[in-house]
């Protein structure tokens, strides 16, 4: 199909070559051919997609279980009460290399590239013109960004009346009727033209369902929200309690605070609905066809309005010229606030918005210009360790929680992981070194790749990887915390 189409473009392309009198015809046969094409292709997409949603219709009558529910995992506490404050380092031997001291530890954990699940090989038909008049738009704020989707007439709301199996799949049978199908197309657009990765696509699919059905967490919205999912290509499976309808996410790394369940050895989660208690869960368990897969990893943030929040001043106190004031966009803080608390690394992909980046690279790179890499490093752990205040997750938040890279520069406090993960973004970026996160008992750190080693290092399949601690107060890259236990940590590779 794929050679097919670019064998007709490259004769689109080739016409001007032709110069004879039949070169007005030859183009009209194969923009026709071309044509015929198109529709054949959307026919064979739009074939596939009705046979599948009428097979799951069909699984929703039939393929429910009951599984038990597994009981929220608590998520680790790493924060010393009090930030650690390194020993004085005598004058001029914070840059000074420290001697080589190889560490051993536990064990090291991979993480893979940031995944994207691919959108639909194929677009839906577009309206055509006689159709547009007639569509109705329906606009959805999207963390500030404006979305318009479109509605056909007579798309009215699927009301489930109960969560029984012939409900559930009959109101699927209407949902996939062809009436929802401009609204899907206009989700797609959006999760193009946004950069939303797949929690980007499930807050959108949320929104618009919620919207159109003019009810949060209704049954209703939740049957719509699963189907702008499935229909995208996402893994995602529907669920019952009492007369209560749920969504469950797939998800290789574990999510704190959440309560889930195993289905074919992947964790499923319960993400979006706060207090739920029951201890047993019926669960269609059917895959619908040609399913992608549902990833939490962020491998570019959501391009959204810039809304200044409040402005913030961070400054090195021994490289005073290594200081920022930035006032963060408010509406990606507001879209990171629904985010699951999953595991570090993820945070650390995650990296910093474009914005921020523009904003706050250029200072930090002319106070690192000229330097070795050994300096450099130093000024950017000094500019974390003491240009942020220290305060531990309980006393900011209640509970245990990450930051990405923009919300550390949001909140007026951070701990060590979220230290940890803003060093591991900016000497990536600005140093172009690799980096880990060092996971000790009841503590998070960073060791980076450098071309020589300084100080303590860990050594991982042939490379050195010195161990940098951005909350160890004047601490110079090299030196671990007092009181680590390195033999008990754990080296997760970005």
């Amino acid at each position: 199909m794929k050679r097919a189409i670019l064998s007709l473009v490259a004769i689109l392309i080739a016409l001007p070559l032709y110069a004879q009198n039949s070169k007005e015809s030859f183009f009209e046969r194969a923009q026709r051919e071309f044509n015929e094409f198109k529709k054949k292709s959307n026919e064979e997409f739009d074939s596939f997609r009705k046979k599948a949603n009428d097979d799951y219709a069909e699984f929703l009558k039939n393929a429910w279980r009951e599984f038990g529910v597994e009981e929220p995992v608590a998520p680790p506490k790493i924060d010393p009460p009090v930030q650690p404050v390194a020993p004085p380092a005598p004058p001029r031997q914070a840059d000074k290399p420290v001697s080589p001291r190889p560490l051993v530890f536990k064990d090291v954990k991979p993480m893979d590239a940031p995944k994207v699940t691919p959108v639909p090989k194929l677009e839906i038909p577009e309206v055509t013109p006689e159709e547009e008049p007639f569509m109705l738009p329906m606009p959805v704020n999207f963390f500030g960004a404006t979305c318009t989707v479109r509605l056909k007439p007579g798309a009215g709301e699927v009301k489930l009346t109960s969560v029984s199996n012939e409900t559930i799949s009959n109101a699927w049978k209407e949902l996939s009727d062809g009436r929802f199908d401009i609204m899907f197309a206009d989700c797609i657009a959006a999760r193009e033209s946004l950069k939303l990765c797949d929690w980007g696509y499930f807050q959108l699919a949320k929104r618009v369902a919620e919207e159109f059905c003019e009810a949060k967490n209704s049954n209703n919205s939740k049957i719509l929200q699963a189907f702008l999912m499935t229909q995208a290509g996402y893994k995602i499976r529907m669920a019952r309690e009492g007369n209560k309808l749920y969504l469950l996410f797939p998800s290789q790394a574990q999510i704190s605070g959440k309560p889930f369940l195993r289905l074919d050895n992947t964790n499923f989660y319960i993400l979006d609905e706060d207090g739920f208690t029951a201890k047993r869960i019926s669960v269609c368990d059917a895959a619908f066809p040609g399913e992608q897969g549902f990833s939490f990893d962020i491998p570019m943030l959501p391009e959204l309005p810039y809304v200044p929040s409040v402005e913030r001043f961070h400054k090195s106190t021994r490289y005073p010229d290594a200081n920022i004031a930035f006032a963060p966009n408010k509406n990606l803080i507001n879209f990171f606030n629904t985010f699951p608390q999953v595991s570090w690394e993820i945070f650390a992909h995650g990296s910093l918005s474009q914005h921020t980046k523009d904003t706050i690279y250029p200072r930090l790179r002319k106070a690192i210009e000229g330097k070795g890499e050994a300096s450099a490093a130093n000024i950017l752990i000094n500019f974390i360790q003491t240009g942020f205040k220290y305060k531990v997750d309980q006393e900011q938040f209640g509970y245990e929680r990450s930051l990405f890279g923009d919300e550390t520069l949001f909140y007026e406090f951070c701990d060590c992981e979220d230290r940890a993960i803003l060093y591991s973004i900016l000497v990536r970026d600005l140093l172009g070194l690799k980096v880990a996160l060092i996971h000790y008992p009841g503590h998070l750190a960073t060791a980076v790749c450098f071309k020589d080693v300084y100080g303590d290092y860990l050594e991982v399949d042939g490379e050195k990887y010195t161990i940098c601690d951005p909350t160890f107060i004047n601490a110079s890259i090299g030196l671990t915390m007092t009181g680590m236990k390195n033999e008990e940590a754990q080296v997760i590779l970005l």
